[in-house]
């Protein structure tokens, strides 16, 4: 690049006409050098696309001026560096342009310190700049690359327990609890970790190519889901529980809602066992065990011989009533809840849901409700203030049930004991004992798989705090007449003798087997159908 380009092809001699045709050749050609270029550079730096674009009509423009001046002020022009920052000012680009006139060359060192001068000051391309510069004139190229921000990491929550609704234990019909699915309850102990919680960590501040500080963006913390008895603690790095209790999810928040719980089994208690509560059992109630709380309580395994009472809940026992005879009570406010019920003594304020009665004596002030499973209540005698439903009464071995239906039972001394005795319920979970009782029936057979799910059964559950609606019929006060018309009822699909019925004053025995029973009083007589 001794002689410029412009020298060799202009003289001061130079026709204006001919200086005309030159000078509009001339830099159509430079710039499709100039074109060729950016093409160049943006094939190799793919995402400084929009930047070499930008660069090139700079570019285009500037050398167009700088021509015209040297062709109308014939004074040497040394040769040029442009430069070109990118609208984020993270990258900076050159082009050199070649002396006009007789012009000097452009040094290496005078290019750096144009650089320099030009505020490029940070993430210059040092080991890369002099093979640039060496390609010489038109030659698009990086001089310097700043630093990006690195964004931080935001806060995160992570959940060591299900969402599971807060539910309620009682339920208005024996239709809406499923004996065959797991109880969704989850106990949990003070201290232990709900949630872990990562504090959010900031991020790297960004150099743009003149020093300047390009800020992170500010790490968001995370939203903590603290509820009613819980506590965030551990520096701020876990969700703890602050009572024992039932974990539930509430308005997006975890909550517990308050309760005693006993890991495993219970059978060699000395004494009575009282909660002022709600009771959680993990495991059988045996032994003669005493029990009573004023809140609901949920028993995770079965009841043999023992004495269990809710003054003011419900009793659920998962793995149904296995009792003695005349050894085994259990007394509700509102429902007892099982799927068997074999030689116990029951007394319940609203409703009994079960599977299967066999050689047993119940007392509810509203509904038995035998509908699901066997359907079977055989040998018990039951006083209900409403009505019986179930699929079948006695067997084909025989034996005798006594019903009395549609009234207060024990007027009026009995309903004054059984209100104050209705706390003794345990609570219910819809679609629950199929698969419990399937896999119970196993025993000895059971897989390690099966073990290892009934052993979830023990840990994953949900409290139903909340009552659902008040008692679903409630006892009828002793100043109800014997006398009144009920719609107390006894239903099923099939009868097998003897049944002895009682409605009011009316008795009747039934010594045949009958189908599609619906026995109820009318006419100052009882019906079957």
């Amino acid at each position: 690049m001794k002689v410029s380009l412009f020298d060799r092809f202009v003289s001061k001699q130079t026709g204006e006409q001919k200086g005309k045709l030159f000078f509009s050749s001339h830099y159509m050609r430079a710039f499709s050098e100039l074109d060729t270029a950016g093409g160049a550079a943006k094939e190799q730096y793919p995402d400084d696309s929009k930047t070499v674009d930008d660069f090139v009509w700079a570019l285009k423009d500037s050398y167009r001026t700088r021509y015209k001046k040297a062709l109308d002020e014939q004074q040497p022009m040394k040769g040029e560096a442009q430069f070109f920052l990118s609208k984020d000012r993270m990258c900076a680009y050159a082009c050199l342009f070649p002396p006009l006139n007789n012009g000097t060359e452009l040094t290496l060192n005078e290019f750096l310190e144009d650089i320099h001068y030009e505020g490029i000051n940070y993430g210059v391309l040092e080991e890369a700049i002099p093979q640039d510069f060496a390609l010489g004139y038109l030659h698009i190229f990086p001089v310097a690359r700043g630093k990006p921000p690195r964004p931080g990491e935001d806060g995160k929550v992570i959940e060591l327990f299900q969402r599971r609704k807060n539910m309620r234990l009682e339920v208005q019909s024996g239709s809406q609890v499923d004996f065959g699915q797991d109880i969704p309850l989850q106990p949990i102990r003070k201290g232990s970790v709900i949630c872990l919680i990562r504090l959010p960590k900031d991020g790297t501040d960004g150099v743009d190519v003149t020093g300047q500080k390009i800020p992170s963006p500010q790490a968001a913390a995370a939203y903590i889901p603290q509820g009613e008895n819980t506590a965030v603690e551990r520096g701020g790095r876990a969700l703890t529980a602050s009572v024992d209790g039932i974990l539930y999810i509430e308005n997006e928040r975890f909550c517990i809602h308050a309760q005693k719980i006993i890991d495993g089994n219970l059978d060699a208690f000395q004494g009575k066992l009282q909660v002022s509560g709600n009771l959680y059992i993990g495991g059988d109630v045996d032994g003669g065990v005493v029990i009573e709380a004023s809140g609901d309580i949920v028993i995770n395994g079965k009841i043999g011989q023992a004495s269990v009472t809710s003054t003011t809940g419900t009793i659920f026992v998962q793995r149904g009533i296995y009792g003695t005879n005349g050894q085994t009570q259990l007394a509700a406010a509102c429902q007892v809840q099982s799927p068997v019920v074999e030689w116990a003594n029951i007394e319940a304020g609203t409703s009994v849901i079960t599977e299967a009665i066999l050689n047993s004596a119940i007392c509810c002030g509203g509904t038995v409700y035998v509908m699901s499973g066997r359907g079977l209540i055989a040998d018990s005698r039951i006083q209900t203030g409403d009505s019986i439903l179930c699929l079948r009464i006695g067997n084909l071995a025989g034996g005798r049930n006594q019903f009395s239906v549609g009234y207060p039972p024990n007027i009026p001394e009995s309903w004054k004991q059984m209100k104050e005795e209705l706390a003794d319920v345990q609570a219910t979970l819809d679609k629950l004992w199929t698969h419990i009782t399937g896999l119970r029936r196993k025993s000895f057979r059971m897989t390690e798989e099966e073990k290892a799910l009934l052993e979830q059964l023990v840990v994953q559950r949900d409290l139903y705090t909340e009552k659902r609606e008040t008692l679903a019929a409630d006892l009828k006060t002793a100043s109800m007449a014997l006398s009144k018309r009920t719609k107390g009822r006894i239903r099923c699909e099939n009868l097998y003798p003897v049944l002895d019925v009682r409605i009011g004053r009316l008795s009747k025995e039934i010594i045949s087997a009958e189908e599609k029973c619906n026995i109820h009083a009318e006419d100052n007589q009882i019906l079957l159908k």
